[in-house]
């Protein structure tokens, strides 16, 4: 994740029972500040009038990876740090999935993150097509969006060319790709299109 300089929020909470008693919460988010869900948290949590509700609003955060909590007592104040989870892609505009496949609930991003659509059972396959693309030593392919479906299998588009796997990407098929691109990279020449379909080969178009 880009650096980005740690962020603090004073909040102030009052007890219903007695407007002259409330917390001070300083939030420091680790990871920087550009989710939807850390600025509703800090909403959310104006509501809270205890430390358990305090500690149980933060533990039902599905996007939250770690986290500390600090009470100081006698003085009403809570120090709280937060590290959100990165997300890597989205899957068909409704979850976030980070590198560990650990899926929390969408919203809005100032970071761009790759789409996912389709689908799609086996949610480690998306993973292991990002990995297949961008991790190659050759070329740097950035994706932009993965669409799956079953006539069309896996369709790839980068911001080089878009990538069409097929349904099933054997081990084959993979080695296929990784020479495809060794090829494509000593020649100098990006295709627009990559087409692994072919079971004696690979396409390239290099139409507009």
């Amino acid at each position: 994740m880009h650096p980005f300089n740690k962020i603090y929020y004073s909040i102030f909470l009052f007890f219903s029972l007695n407007l002259t008693a409330y917390y001070q919460i300083n939030i420091n988010y680790e990871s920087g500040f550009e989710y939807e869900s850390q600025n509703k948290l800090i909403k959310d949590l104006q509501k809270e009038s205890s430390k358990r509700s305090i500690e149980n609003l933060i533990k039902n955060q599905d996007w939250i990876k770690e986290y500390s909590l600090v009470f100081k007592p006698f003085k009403k104040k809570v120090f709280i740090s937060i590290k959100n989870r990165e997300p890597l892609f989205i899957l068909n505009k409704e979850y976030f999935y980070d590198r560990d496949l650990k899926k929390f609930s969408f919203d809005e991003s100032q970071k761009k993150i790759i789409l996912v659509k389709g689908d799609i059972n086996n949610i480690e396959n998306v993973l292991n097509v990002i990995d297949l693309v961008q991790l190659n030593n050759s070329i740097k392919f950035k994706i932009d969006r993965i669409d799956y479906s079953f006539v069309n299998g896996w369709d790839v588009t980068t911001n080089l060319a878009l990538i069409r796997f097929g349904k099933n990407i054997s081990d084959q098929r993979t080695k296929n790709f990784l020479d495809t691109v060794n090829y494509i990279y000593e020649n100098r020449k990006i295709p627009s299109i990559i087409d692994m379909r072919y079971k004696d080969g690979v396409a390239l178009s290099y139409g507009k």
